[in-house]
């Protein structure tokens, strides 16, 4: 049904057609990311990046360093959930 398609279904038409994916990926795992974890947290996190599965996230305060690192399967799990597939399956701490 023509109706049921929505702007990310053609914004991911696009990107396949032009060889896009990881780009594609990068961003929606980070704006994902950012919508789980709220504007204080996004704040203190300076990089962000997403690739063959792996997302690595640098954090500005060695106490949300560690409490993110013991949440880090409730958070890949989260992500996931959003995505719709298991896109992430591992987070690192940098």
């Amino acid at each position: 049904m023509q109706e049921d398609r929505t702007v990310d279904f053609y914004m991911q038409r696009f990107f396949r057609r032009y060889e896009l994916d990881e780009f594609a990926s990068q961003m929606q795992v980070e704006r994902v990311y950012r919508a789980l974890v709220g504007d204080f947290i996004s704040r203190l996190t300076t990089s962000i990046s997403f690739s063959k599965g792996t997302l690595r996230l640098r954090v500005l305060s060695a106490a949300l360093r560690q409490e993110l690192t013991m949440r880090r399967e409730s958070l890949r799990q989260r992500i996931n959930d959003e995505l719709g597939s298991e896109a992430v399956k591992k987070i690192t701490m940098v």
